[in-house]
């Protein structure tokens, strides 16, 4: 009765589908009530307002691609979807910066900045990605190297507490956090600290050139040589460094982005010493296998040499990782204890496993860290509102 009663109300101020199934974009483990696509952000106050006065959980969604890694699956509750607010509110070309709705897409930002000349530096290659996604995730995409996560270009932000509040915070420049920097906790959270409605951004100039190189090999130990030279010993604009297995053989691609110049010379150094070669297009992709292990860049080498120790017997090994991002992604039939082996060396490595989608490894953030995240979220969300099976809260993110 109290659910229909919700229902009821819900429809009263927003536009509301029931779902009686499995929410077919996110997978049958999910399985949300209803989904909730509201127009405005007086429209999110009230649906928030009601969930807690009802205790019915919300579970904010943007593209919704990284969805399934931030949230364990769940049944009921609210989706709150925020593409509808997708519009820019303003734009300062001159000031470098742009404030821009949580729903709209990289795709159509990056699309308005180009008519300047402009970029946002952080595009995670999932071209439905939102903007409010992009900071609730701190995504980065291929280019982590050169351009760092979300968070460092968020200047302000506006959202909704789970308490059903606006909160508006930081400003249209860099030096504007006077007490808490209450983006920077957004930024990251997963949705569990807030609904993201607004947000003012750095923006970039494009920069004058691009450029893809290729290495190709067929010997592991010379992919690692290449690798450690690259990062080590050369002092290059490099954007991005990935590689995939393919058969037997190793490719490796290697991204500069800067001064036409300076890459022009570059380019010449590095098919001069190295044998790279021009490439056609980027090998890079957003597909995550079941198999992701992240890993600090200073042990990246070494986790890639401990991944083929354990997985050389299997021929059926398939393997991509982004170095210069730290992760590896692979799939493989593995057995438990080859993966137990393998969180062990990743723990050691101090990164993180995960397979199939679940967490292997642990964090070594401190025995208190995890306490003070959730007294955070206990104060501010005394009801448990938002997010309520996040994986976050879990350290599992």
């Amino acid at each position: 009765m109290e659910k229909n009663k919700l229902f009821e109300r819900l429809k009263e101020v927003t536009d509301v589908v029931k779902i009686n199934t499995g929410f077919s974009d996110l997978g049958e483990k999910y399985k949300p009530e209803v989904l909730v696509n509201p127009k405005s952000i007086e429209e999110i106050k009230a649906i928030v307002k009601m969930a807690n006065e009802y205790k019915t959980p919300i579970y904010p969604i943007g593209s919704g691609s990284r969805f399934g890694q931030g949230v364990d699956p769940f049944q009921g509750g609210i989706l709150l979807s925020v593409k509808n607010l997708d519009q820019i509110i303003e734009y300062r070309p001159n000031n470098m910066s742009v404030e821009v709705e949580a729903g709209m897409t990289i795709t159509n930002l990056q699309n308005i900045l180009a008519q300047d000349n402009i970029f946002f530096p952080v595009d995670s290659g999932n071209n439905r990605a939102t903007i409010g996604g992009l900071i609730a995730t701190n995504s980065y995409g291929r280019k982590k190297y050169l351009y760092k996560t979300t968070r460092f270009y968020v200047m302000g932000m506006e959202f909704v507490s789970p308490q059903g509040e606006l909160i508006r915070v930081g400003g249209r420049t860099i030096k504007n956090v006077s007490s808490y920097d209450i983006n920077q906790l957004l930024a990251g959270s997963w949705g569990v600290l807030g609904i993201i409605t607004k947000a003012t951004l750095r923006v970039k100039p494009k920069p004058e050139k691009n450029l893809l190189l290729n290495y190709n090999t067929s010997d592991f130990t010379e992919l690692i040589k290449m690798i450690k030279s690259i990062l080590i010993n050369e002092k290059l604009s490099l954007a991005s460094l990935v590689f995939e297995k393919l058969n037997s053989n190793y490719l490796l691609q290697l991204e500069l982005e800067g001064f036409a110049d300076t890459i022009n010379f570059q380019q010449g150094l590095l098919k001069e010493k190295y044998g790279f070669k021009d490439a056609e297009h980027s090998i890079f992709s957003e597909t995550i296998g079941p198999g992701i292990i992240s890993l600090p860049l200073k042990n990246y080498t070494q986790g890639l040499e401990e991944l083929d120790k354990l997985t050389n017997q299997f021929s059926s090994l398939k393997i991509k990782g982004n170095i210069t991002s730290g992760i590896i992604n692979f799939e493989i039939s593995a057995n438990n204890e080859l993966l137990l082996n393998l969180s062990r060396v990743i723990n050691t490595l101090q990164g993180t496993l995960t397979f199939e989608g679940n967490m292997l490894t642990t964090k070594n953030r401190g025995t208190g860290y995890l306490t003070l995240l959730k007294n955070i979220k206990k104060n501010i969300d005394p009801n448990n509102i938002l997010v309520p099976t996040s994986k976050a809260l879990k350290e599992q993110v």
